[in-house]
Parts: C-alpha cells; sequence; structure tokens
C-alpha cells in the first residue's frame, strides 16, 4: 500500500504518517527514510524534535540526503517504509552545493517506483497555496514538487492531507479504514 501525506509547514502531516506507518506495520523492519539537510540552527532543531518523538517506537531510521537509490537493496518486501519528506529529498537533489539541476522529478519518481516493500509512507510538503510570484528557481521547485505530488498520487492508494493537524482523505479511505481496522 502506498500513502502519500501532504501539508504544509507544520501542518502535523509528519506525526500522522509516522502514526499511519506504525499501524500499517506487519512484520519486517519499520525503516524511517531522513532526508532534512540541516542548513541552520532551526532545521537541527526540527531534525531532532523528530529524533525525540520516535525515540521509543520501532523506526530504524536510515539517512539519505540525496540518491535515494543507493538504499533501495536495504529494503525487504516485508517491511513498511515512512520517507519524509520528499520536498526535502527534491530540495537536495536541486541544490547540489552551487549547482541547479532543475529536472530531477522523473529520477525522484523512478526510484519511488522501484521501492518494493509491503507499505510505502510518503510525507511532502504543500507549497501551492499562495499567489506570490517567486523567481525561476523557486518556481521551477514549485512546479518538479507539484509534478511529483501529483504523480505519485495517481499511484497511491491513499492521499491524505493535513491542515492544522486535522486530516482529509482525498483518496483511498475505503482502502485504509479496511487496513487499519483489520489490523485492530
Amino acid at each position: 500500500m502506498i500513502i502519500l501525506v501532504v501539508g504544509g509547514a507544520k501542518s502535523g502531516k509528519s506525526d500522522y504518517a509516522e502514526k499511519i506507518a506504525q499501524m500499517l506495520h506487519e512484520g519486517g523492519n519499520l525503516y524511517y527514510i531522513a532526508t532534512m539537510n540541516p542548513h541552520d540552527e532551526e532545521d537541527q532543531q526540527r531534525i531532532k524534535i523528530h529524533q525525540q518523538k520516535r525515540e521509543g517506537r520501532a523506526f530504524q531510521t536510515l539517512e539519505a540526503k540525496r540518491q535515494l537509490h543507493k538504499i533501495i537493496d536495504t529494503i525487504n518486501p516485508q517491511d513498511t517504509i515512512l520517507l519524509d519528506s520528499l520536498t526535502s529529498w527534491m530540495t537536495n537533489e536541486m541544490f547540489v552545493m552551487a549547482e541547479f539541476y532543475p529536472n530531477v522529478s522523473v529520477q525522484m519518481l523512478e526510484v519511488v517506483k522501484k521501492i518494493n516493500t509491503k507499505h510505502l509512507v510518503i510525507v511532502s510538503d504543500y507549497l501551492f497555496s499562495d499567489a506570490i510570484h517567486y523567481d525561476a528557481y523557486t518556481e521551477t521547485f514549485r512546479r518538479e514538487l507539484g509534478y511529483v505530488n501529483c504523480e505519485i498520487a495517481k499511484l497511491a492508494d491513499v492521499v491524505i492531507e493535513c491542515v492544522y493537524g486535522n486530516t482529509i482523505v482525498h483518496k483511498g479511505k475505503e482502502a485504509l479504514h479496511e487496513k487499519l481496522i483489520l489490523r485492530t
């Protein structure tokens, strides 16, 4: 089962995705693929908070800032994977040192499609609710992320949006409900 969880900054999407991954986990490993590459003290603090929230849970953290294809061999078909987040991963692939790589979406989708696992929960940011015009780099990033989000939503069994800690299931409510009810 593939589940996409989207939302704005601090919307509760990571917490919700963690809970979903834990509930779906039924054998195999429970991996947390952490993609954030800290650039400042605020980023370091966010990572620390996420790590503290995961303490005592069954997650095994795999740090993968870029080139996630290199860790695919670590994953087994019976594993449950939480990929947090698509947005950070794309940032890391597009902006490498002083270089800008504008067309990473197709490669990222290929990697996601190659992840052969029982359950894959993907977290992504929703960056499209304002009408402000940005510079060319930011607009390219938003376009690429929008494309990847749409393509993963097509692949996903379930698509959930988090807004201020509230959730809206846009796709697959029955599949998610059935899976979680059968597990309890």
